[in-house]
């Protein structure tokens, strides 16, 4: 049995869409599946938690990176963030979608793909031809605010703090109008408002002082927010964690910054470093914002980052 995870609200509606033409198209080729709707923040972590208990044949997760990395967590959490058994197949009906355009080989393979039905068409295919790719998830240990205990959450394309988290916040609110430019006219918001934050970053627990700093991605994929490549050396199934950082600059720079990663110029600024390892720690001065594929989790205390090589199959 296949379990098809939608988020009606991804993507101004176009969940819906997919999921009309995935059920279509299953039901045509006689293979059983039952469709899951998400209806609050979560549920998909919730109902993928659930189903995978139960050796499904795969999960298909229809929505943004938001709602599959939601998907993947609950997934990776039944099985001790170790190997995942079971397929999962993405349909991209979010504004972001970057690691959909990865595993699709990037933007321009992407976009030869002109419609649902196409999509849709192509993941079928694959899914009757057991055509997957193995890949990597990273995994964040945190001490969410007010909370007790740690959470673990597995993650596929990137964990942001500083800046960027700033601008997924601000894109929540511009996504009914902009869509996946929301993510642009947000950065812009996000530089007015913006202010460097003190960190201790340690890399493979190698000692480190506390600095300030822009912005921090913690990569498995080379974009995010809908094609920004902030991590041009990321590969999604190499084993490693690459960490960009960005040393605390000013809002008159910040003007550069981002036009920058629109055609991966940004690699050339004194203050932008990519270390590549497979685990860090994190130390927050205070409570931050921590975002994971463009979803928001109120942080404090140690954030401890870790590969997880080799233990997700994606149809591709």
């Amino acid at each position: 049995m296949y379990h098809i995870i939608t988020n009606p609200v991804s993507g101004k509606g176009n969940a819906k869409t997919y999921a009309q033409s995935i059920t279509t198209k299953l039901e045509k080729i006689g293979l059983p599946f039952t469709l899951h709707t998400t209806e609050y923040p979560r549920h998909g972590y919730d109902i993928a938690k659930e189903i995978s208990h139960f050796s499904p044949a795969g999960i298909i997760g229809i929505g943004g990176d938001g709602t599959i990395q939601e998907i993947v967590a609950g997934m990776a959490e039944v099985f001790d963030h170790g190997k995942i058994p079971f397929p999962l197949g993405i349909l991209p009906g979010g504004s972001g979608n970057d690691f959909a355009m990865a595993i699709e080989g990037g933007k321009k393979a992407y976009k030869k793909h002109k419609t649902v039905d196409s999509i849709t068409a192509a993941l079928v295919g694959r899914i009757s031809a057991s055509s997957t790719r193995t890949v990597d998830l990273i995994s964040a240990n945190m001490l969410l605010s007010g909370e007790a205990e740690k959470t673990r959450e597995a993650y596929l394309v990137a964990g942001n703090i500083g800046l960027d988290a700033r601008i997924v916040h601000n894109a929540i609110s511009l996504k009914p109008k902009y869509g996946g430019q929301a993510y642009l006219v947000a950065a812009y918001k996000s530089i007015m408002q913006h202010q460097n934050i003190p960190l201790e970053i340690s890399v493979e627990g190698a000692a480190a002082e506390q600095k300030p700093y822009t912005l921090v991605a913690i990569c498995n994929n080379r974009t995010y927010g809908g094609g920004l490549c902030i991590a041009p050396p990321a590969v999604y199934d190499d084993g490693k964690i690459t960490l960009c950082t960005v040393d605390g600059i000013g809002r008159a720079k910040l003007g550069v910054l981002f036009p920058s990663l629109l055609v991966e110029k940004h690699v050339k600024l004194k203050e932008v470093q990519f270390t590549e390892c497979t685990s860090l720690k994190i130390t927050l001065a205070g409570k931050e914002t921590l975002c994971l594929d463009g979803n928001l989790y109120p942080v404090e205390g140690e954030i401890e980052f870790k590969i997880l090589p080799q233990v997700l199959e994606v149809y591709a």
